[in-house]
């Protein structure tokens, strides 16, 4: 795995969880599929690609009223650690961050 030529991606998914009434980590979130809020746990994933598979590099799971970090704050947290690992993608998508390390990224 070349560490220079790849992708860095950010995602933010909603795993639903509608009938969960006192699961820990359940709570509301936007979920794009439903274009709505609903109940569920918020998976934040870092993913490396170098366009033919995607390769999970870190995760959370967002619990913002125990974590007390956003997700944007956990996102930055992730990237760092990339950063640290030795990651210096030729994009990363999402994030005011990636500027700051001298990357360029896109976003939708």
């Amino acid at each position: 795995m070349d560490l220079r030529k790849g992708l860095l991606i950010l995602d933010d998914t909603t795993l639903d969880k509608p009938y969960a009434w006192k699961m820990a980590l359940v709570t509301h979130h936007w979920s794009g599929k439903h274009q709505w809020v609903v109940k569920g746990i918020d998976l934040l994933t870092l993913l490396w690609t170098e366009g033919q598979s995607l390769i999970p590099c870190n995760f959370r799971v967002y619990d913002k009223p125990q974590g007390g970090k956003t997700k944007n704050e956990n996102f930055q947290d992730m990237l760092k650690k990339a950063k640290d690992r030795g990651f210096a993608p030729e994009y990363v998508l999402i994030l005011k961050l990636i500027a700051s390390f001298g990357w360029f990224f896109l976003t939708s």
